[in-house]
């Protein structure tokens, strides 16, 4: 294997240990890095690596939600990959798939993909599919359980995937959507 391989392997076994981790881990030295919360709990958020993998030239998630919601209510959010260029098929992974809301560069908010089935997905050029592994609402509270308070946010979807087919390397990928504004009351 060499080594720019071994490197993205690496980068990607290191971003998905943080997707996996949920919100009690401690923030992993990437960017963005994880808020001090200052609820009950004392949990942070962990941080989150950005896109990773050989089909993120390939294809562009967009994530769709209401531009406002109040201070820990749930937000519905809609996720979709258009696919710009063919690209090998992958394989997207539920419990690899995240919401994140970001506040001050860092990750305050998440919604983690459940334990369910793999989704094989084809990489065809001029086609929209729905990102079905990424969770469909966020709750609107910090890690730590307390609603988030008002002010500017952003709002991102990851999903995460491995290659699909025989020979296929080993190891997983995050696409990361573009982030979107969310202003919390």
């Amino acid at each position: 294997m060499r080594r720019r391989e071994r490197e993205s392997v690496a980068a990607a076994g290191t971003a998905l240990l943080v997707l996996l981790a949920g919100c009690t881990a401690e923030p992993a030295p990437t960017t963005p890095a994880a808020a001090t919360t200052t609820g009950a709990t004392g949990r942070r958020c962990p941080a989150t690596g950005l896109s990773t993998g050989p089909i993120t030239s390939q294809v562009v998630v967009v994530t769709t939600a209401p531009t406002s919601a109040a201070a820990g209510s749930v937000l519905p959010v809609t996720t979709e990959i258009v696919v710009l260029s063919d690209g090998p098929a992958i394989v997207a992974r539920p419990q690899w798939s995240a919401l994140e809301v970001l506040g001050r560069g860092a990750v305050v908010a998440r919604a983690v993909g459940t334990a369910g089935t793999d989704v094989p997905t084809p990489i065809t050029r001029g086609t929209t599919v729905p990102a079905r592994t990424v969770p469909t609402q966020v709750t609107l509270t910090g890690c730590d359980g307390t609603p988030l308070p008002p002010g500017a946010y952003r709002l991102r979807a990851l999903v995460g995937y491995v290659l699909d087919g025989p020979g296929s390397p080993t190891g997983g990928y995050v696409i990361a959507s573009e982030s979107v504004d969310l202003t919390i009351a």
